[in-house]
């Protein structure tokens, strides 16, 4: 994926992607993965979010996760917020980890979809989380904001997710000095 203009190309392939025939939107898919730009990036989410088939669901993730564009996190983030796409958040999250980005301005993000989100969102946010604060510089008044937001919701997270949210305060812990 590139960054610059939208071509007519990339233009015609999202159009493409839109296709009910699954093998038609996986070929536009693979195209503009050579083609695409970081611009196409809030379309191909849009078609995303009305995708019913799984597996081609699954290969619109593994494209988001391989976009390298350092513009994609702001992208990602903003579709995460948007209510539009609470479908496919966390195909979106898994994406976010999966593409080892830089999500530090965001985790704010990912903490609410922690604290709100079922345990498989919960999972792939706190993978994130943890990925971002290991591998990028993070701001430590955030981490103990989010830390602190996360110890309060401790009681009130049903007993599936309570022992995650004790990892994730274990995790935090380290970089809020």
């Amino acid at each position: 994926m590139t960054t610059g203009k939208s071509s007519t190309t990339s233009a015609e392939l999202i159009k493409q992607l839109e296709s009910k025939d699954p093998a038609q939107a996986l070929k536009a898919l693979h195209k503009l993965e050579r083609v695409g730009n970081i611009k196409d990036l809030p379309a191909i989410i849009r078609v995303m979010s009305t995708i019913d088939d799984q597996e081609l669901l699954d290969d619109f993730t593994s494209f988001l996760s391989n976009v390298r564009s350092k513009e994609a996190p702001a992208i990602l983030a903003k579709s995460l917020e948007n209510p539009l796409f609470a479908g496919i958040r966390t195909e979106l999250t898994r994406s976010c980890w999966e593409s080892q980005l830089d999500y530090s301005p965001h985790l704010m993000i990912f903490a609410m979809m922690f604290i709100a989100g079922d345990y498989l969102l919960a999972l792939e946010a706190f993978t994130v989380i943890e990925n971002t604060c290991l591998e990028h510089p993070v701001n430590k008044e955030l981490i103990k904001s989010i830390s602190s937001l996360i110890k309060n919701t401790l009681p009130d997270q049903p007993e599936t997710k309570q022992r995650l949210v004790k990892e994730m305060i274990q995790v935090l812990e380290p970089f809020e000095d």
